[in-house]
């Protein structure tokens, strides 16, 4: 940085404030969630920046993903809950620590959803929720309840003998060192955050990243049969997508 000026009589400006924002509407809008049916359980619920993917077992219903804040969190719970009735979110993974992909969790604690992430993550969860949350109280802070968090060190099955979702750490990942991807092998869907964002429909692939490359080469390490993949930002792909950018 260069600075070029100074004016030790007038240590500040004050700048207008624009007519659309001084007069504008002061409540933000309602949380769009969209939902689309990747397979008979399975959902993808979209609508926003960050997105989500709700899957349903005979007995309960898992939930990949209840990112930014309560109000996208309590939106998602919500649409899960009328789209797969009568049945409990039981768990909710969550595929790294960065803020916007956990900032919902609180709420689904609040819920009584188990959280499962990568197990680095677990002392860092159990130790912040535990914290005053008083300046914006949420659902959690208004009714207290203890966490229950699971950790995944490199594999974990969940499946009711009809339905199976497979958890895997995300090795060598640059973005995060604790995350996790989820794969469908009956549907044959992958589920990351972040590491991959295709762009729009019919737009040129995007180029390739470390990234894109390391989760390529941890399908081929784990054997995946992928074909479709559910990024959580961006839009559905195929496993072809990906692999026209590397």
């Amino acid at each position: 940085m260069t600075i070029t000026k100074t004016d030790a009589n007038n240590p500040y400006i004050i700048f207008p404030v624009p007519d659309n924002v001084e007069n504008g509407p002061r409540v933000p809008p309602p949380v769009k969630v969209d939902t689309e049916k990747l397979a008979d359980g399975v959902w993808y619920l979209t609508g926003g920046t960050h997105h989500s993917v709700a899957v349903e077992f005979r007995n309960y219903v898992v939930l990949f993903e209840c990112p930014q804040n309560e109000e996208r969190a309590v939106a998602v719970l919500d649409t899960v809950k009328k789209t797969i009735p009568n049945k409990p979110i039981r768990y909710v993974v969550n595929t790294h620590h960065h803020f916007d992909h956990s900032g919902g969790l609180r709420s689904c604690v609040a819920e009584g959803a188990t959280i499962i992430t990568q197990s680095e993550n677990k002392p860092y969860y159990e130790k912040v929720w535990a914290l005053p949350h008083t300046l914006n109280p949420d659902r959690l802070a208004r009714a207290p309840k203890k966490p229950i968090v699971e950790g995944v060190e490199e594999k974990r099955v969940l499946t009711d003998g009809q339905r199976t979702v497979e958890l895997y750490h995300l090795q060598g990942s640059n973005h995060s060192a604790t995350m996790l991807i989820g794969y469908l092998p009956k549907e044959k869907v992958l589920i990351e955050a972040d590491v991959y964002t295709p762009g729009p429909a019919n737009a040129p692939p995007v180029p390739a990243s470390k990234e894109m490359i390391n989760l390529n080469e941890n399908i081929k390490r784990l054997r995946l049969d992928v074909q479709r993949i559910t990024p959580l930002h961006g839009r559905l792909v195929t496993i072809d997508d990906l692999r026209k950018g590397l």
